[in-house]
């Protein structure tokens, strides 16, 4: 992963884009696929500031993604993050990198108060209200018919383990090596044989936010808000559920909170049993999906502090799954 860094002061000076409070600054709070920078003014936050790493999204995607939330919004379907557009009336605003010439495109949201649950509290009522979420996305994504040049990428296989895979190849991260890459290529085949025969049909497949993990997850008392569409695409609905026990697949109150979100999703959309069936091989997909992107991510800090450890958890999982269909032991 490379970025192209800007400096401070450049985008301290890009904030005349937007109106904003004179004296405002900006003091980084993220660094993923994208920087995510907090605007302060008078030490009283204004908003977030995304500034998108040049080779990841196109203007195309990232304006998609953004008549979703627009979409979503009007719709009053689930608290999300306003975009606060330039003074051209803009969503996304352009500056120019002086060390490369490139452009680089900037997002303004609005600063949602609250915080992430911690991921070692008890989750299962969260989980019921993330199901419920969830479901509320699935069937809009289903009825809505999106703009001609809408466009955003598709996690199917081929994107998350396939040849050139856009978070790169899980055989290449810290720690796969020997009878670990036996047994994850063993789980890799089992699922991809699992989730071929399901199929992609308009019922299992569309636009899902694809991360909706609880670091994109804002609770204040009890309301929730979800944060970060940047990965929002094309895959399987039940994806969604995999991405949100994203890095808590080793939790031994999985099962409970897959319970759960079933429940609150079946309280808004049907769900057939045999499409639970194949929760776990997504889990599955996802924890590989997660690994290549440790091996990727290494000049991150969130990465380097799973490495020791990632692919061995990410064996026993494996085995587990292969021995029972279930990740969980």
């Amino acid at each position: 992963m490379s970025f192209d860094f800007l400096e401070e002061t450049i985008l301290n000076s890009s904030l005349s884009l937007w109106d904003l409070p004179t004296k405002s600054k900006i003091r980084l709070i993220n660094v993923s696929e994208n920087l995510t920078y907090l605007v302060e003014a008078n030490g009283i936050p204004q908003s977030i500031l995304r500034v998108h790493r040049p080779d990841y999204r196109s203007q195309q995607e990232i304006e998609s993604e953004l008549i979703w939330l627009d979409r979503i919004q009007s719709e009053n379907l689930i608290a999300t993050p306003t975009v606060f557009r330039g003074k051209d009336g803009a969503r996304i605003q352009n500056i120019k990198s002086p060390n490369t010439g490139r452009m680089v495109n900037l997002v303004m949201f609005e600063f949602v108060e609250g915080s992430n649950p911690e991921a070692d509290d008890d989750q299962s009522e969260l989980f019921h209200s993330l199901g419920e979420m969830a479901a509320i996305l699935h069937r809009q994504a289903r009825l809505w018919t999106k703009p001609a040049d809408f466009f955003r990428q598709h996690w199917n296989l081929e994107a998350i383990i396939g040849d050139k895979p856009l978070w790169g190849k899980w055989h290449d991260a810290p720690g796969v090596t020997g009878e670990i890459s036996s047994i994850l290529s063993r789980a890799e085949k089992h699922l991809c044989d699992k989730i071929v025969a399901f199929g992609q049909s308009i019922q299992n497949y569309g636009l899902i936010h694809a991360d909706m993990r609880l670091a994109n997850i804002l609770r204040n008392n009890d309301h929730l808000t979800l944060i970060d569409f940047d990965d929002c695409g094309f895959g399987w609905y039940l994806y969604d559920f995999a991405t949100s026990v994203s890095f808590m697949e080793t939790r031994v109150d999985l099962e409970e909170l897959k319970h759960k979100w079933l429940k609150g999703y079946r309280g808004i959309e049907p769900l057939s049993v045999n499409d639970e069936r194949l929760i776990d091989s997504f889990v599955m997909l996802r924890r590989l999906a997660l690994l290549a992107w440790v091996g990727s991510h290494m000049d991150s800090d969130e990465p380097k502090k799973l490495a020791p450890f990632f692919a061995h958890e990410s064996a026993e999982l494996a085995e587990n799954y292969l021995s029972s269909q279930c990740v969980t032991s």
